[in-house]
């Protein structure tokens, strides 16, 4: 797994960059909110990642803060929300500006972002489908493995006796 990348940015393209990293170059896709604050192309630059290897293809996706890619990791483990359209919501609002219409049901400003429909984004806010987004503290706060195992099992529909 790529974890995260420390190198030289060659080449900005929305939504991708090249990232020279010991002489070999990344290409990473990026959400529109860490594309707008990076550097001049020349500098140096950290990126978190995200690594996912399909049959097709090897995708690499960075993101500026640990908020966005813990995001992002929540958002494409929801049926129907794939890597492309995670990228969009991250490029179309913050993660607290997400993790406020989440936890106020606001399904219309979820709707602003491309590949998310009414239906979509009322279901996911009716389920609570995104996991630690709909709990603004659950960003600043730590929780225990145990913690994130019972949240996330409530969330997936398992009931947790105690």
């Amino acid at each position: 797994m790529i974890g995260r990348l420390h190198g030289k940015l060659i080449e900005k393209t929305p939504p991708q960059v090249l990232v020279d990293v010991g002489g070999v170059g990344y290409e990473v896709d990026v959400p529109m909110s860490t594309f707008c604050n990076l550097p001049a192309e020349g500098s140096e630059i950290t990126l978190l990642t995200h690594f996912i290897v399909r049959e097709d293809a090897q995708l690499l996706y960075g993101f500026a803060t640990a908020a966005e890619r813990q995001t992002f990791r929540a958002l494409i483990r929801i049926s129907g929300v794939g890597p492309r359209i995670a990228l969009a919501v991250l490029s179309g609002m913050s993660t607290q500006d997400l993790a406020d219409a989440v936890e106020q049901g606001n399904a219309t400003l979820l709707t602003r972002v491309p590949g998310i429909g009414k239906k979509t984004a009322e279901r996911h806010n009716t389920k609570k489908e995104f996991f630690g987004l709909c709990s603004k503290s659950w960003h600043s706060v730590g929780h225990s493995l145990e913690d994130e195992f019972a949240f996330f099992s409530q969330a997936a529909g398992f009931r947790i006796p105690g």
